[in-house]
């Protein structure tokens, strides 16, 4: 089965936000493609945004450009963890917490989706050891 996985640790983002939502832009974000009967993985960079809707609580205020040390995406029983397998959208009740440096960012929302923008650009093959 083919399927991509988007990596967010280390990430630097803008951050976008009016009463109800909030974007998040980065850029080159690191996506891992496997493809089916490959023997290996390949590596690509593509940028886009993480689109936060319906947002009902917000911990603090909101910073314009932050760095994720680490992202968690709380949706039904699953925890997502730095990393999102893509197409990426979900509705219900959400809690992302981001952790920039000393405190946490922490969200709740009721719509979340990985918007990806221009075409994606190869960086390398990924050896099963890797």
């Amino acid at each position: 089965m083919s399927f991509r996985i988007i990596q967010f640790e280390g990430l630097d983002v803008f951050l976008k936000n009016d009463e109800n939502n909030i974007s998040i832009f980065f850029e080159n974000a690191h996506i891992k493609k496997t493809m089916d009967d490959a023997e290996e993985k390949t590596l690509w960079k593509q940028s886009g945004s993480i689109e936060l809707r319906g947002i009902t609580k917000k911990n603090n205020s909101i910073p314009r450009r932050l760095k994720i040390l680490s992202i968690n995406i709380s949706y039904d029983f699953y925890t997502y963890k730095n990393i999102l397998m893509l197409p990426f959208h979900k509705r219900g009740d959400i809690e992302l917490i981001l952790n920039e440096s000393k405190e946490n960012l922490d969200i709740n929302c009721c719509e979340i989706e990985i918007l990806l923008s221009d075409q994606p650009k190869y960086i390398k093959h990924i050896k099963k050891k890797e």
